[in-house]
């Protein structure tokens, strides 16, 4: 594999601790160090996702923890004991089902946040049935006394086919809920919904975007095998995407589009982080991290680039977005063996790189991805 771009470090663009698609080159040959799961990467959607890529398996070992688990859980009420062999098992081997249930520990546990995160990567990882992740996450939200974003995920899941209906006027959990104008809204346009394929076709898109924890570092380059770690968005999402289609509106085909993260869900709009790759140029194009931010109808209120570059002569945005709604962009010149002007950027390694400046952004009540101006 050619170094190029990568002579700094093989940067890695999962982000995380340590380098979750390593790349040794030795004499004979390019091997792909295995990515390596520790109990801080439990919540590192892309990383988990890119472990999964592994040659060698354990899912022997964990589907034993996960039973371990699911008995302290479900028959010895254990919830430490719980947690601990369930968090081992997706250590081992990550599985939607471990992640379903330890989201259901944490949830009776009440830490609330924890048990989203564990949800939100069932969902990633295709969780059946989907609408009971829904429901679920409709009772915490409840339970903290979000009426609105449990109103909201109460209507997701009647619209993905939950349909147990003495089940949400009888459950505890939703207590709090009944008897509110939300709850009501949630029924009747649930109900109404079931049969909506728009609103499943925007509740499809939106879970393929990965839980991350904060902060979520957005690293400046990538390997060809790291980028293989990430999902493709396919063109069947391009109403979501609009620059998937030209200025003739014909498909953007020289263009990689990725699913990256999904960092922010407030109760105005969801914020999605998405990477943009030109395919034509390899293993050489720079990557820009592109963040939308829609209504909870998949209806467009902001976009727009908030880290990496879109050309090799521009700066590139280091950016770390934080768990306040803000995103730190510092702009970094990169420094070259050669002067590109002389011998261009292929074969020039990058020796070095100097920062020329920082930015901040801030998502507004309202979605919009507003530049902060220093005073």
């Amino acid at each position: 594999m050619k170094k190029a771009l990568f002579s700094l470090a093989c940067i890695a663009v999962l982000s995380g601790c340590g380098d979750p698609a390593a790349i040794v080159n030795t004499t004979t040959e390019t091997k792909r160090i295995p990515v390596v799961l520790t109990e801080n990467d439990l919540f590192k959607g892309n990383l988990i996702m890119a472990f999964l890529d592994n040659e060698e398996k354990f899912v022997q070992e964990a589907n034993e923890l996960f039973l371990k688990g699911l008995n302290s859980y479900r028959n010895e009420q254990n919830l430490d004991s719980a947690d601990y062999y369930l968090s081992h098992s997706i250590l081992k081997e990550p599985s939607a089902k471990a992640y379903f249930e330890l989201g259901n520990v944490y949830m009776d546990k009440k830490k609330f946040e924890k048990a989203l995160l564990a949800y939100g990567l069932a969902e990633q990882l295709n969780y059946e049935p989907f609408s009971k992740i829904l429901y679920n996450k409709a009772c915490i939200y409840a339970l903290q006394e979000d009426n609105t974003m449990a109103g909201r995920y109460l209507e997701y899941a009647l619209q993905a086919g939950y349909n147990n209906l003495d089940h949400i006027n009888n459950d505890e959990d939703l207590e709090g809920l009944r008897g509110t104008y939300q709850y009501r809204q949630a029924i009747e346009k649930g109900l109404q919904g079931m049969s909506n394929a728009e609103n499943l076709f925007w509740l499809q898109f939106k879970k393929q975007f990965a839980v991350m924890d904060m902060p979520l570092e957005l690293k400046m380059e990538a390997s060809e095998e790291e980028l293989q770690a990430l999902k493709y968005i396919s063109y069947d999402y391009e109403k979501y995407i609009a620059e998937m289609r030209d200025e003739e509106f014909s498909r953007e085909v020289s263009k990689g589009f990725y699913y990256y993260a999904r960092p922010f869900e407030t109760d105005e709009y969801v914020a999605i982080v998405y990477i943009v790759k030109d395919e034509f140029m390899g293993e050489y194009a720079p990557l820009t991290y592109r963040m939308a931010t829609f209504t909870h109808e998949g209806k467009l209120i902001d976009k727009k680039v908030i880290g990496g570059r879109e050309l090799l002569d521009e700066p590139i945005m280091v950016a770390t977005v934080n768990k306040n709604k803000t995103i730190d962009v510092e702009l970094i010149n990169p420094v070259y063996e050669n002067d590109p002007d002389d011998y261009g950027y292929y074969e020039n390694p990058m020796v070095s790189s100097e920062s020329v400046g920082k930015m901040t952004f801030k998502l507004s009540k309202s979605g919009k991805i507003e530049q902060q101006v220093d005073v």
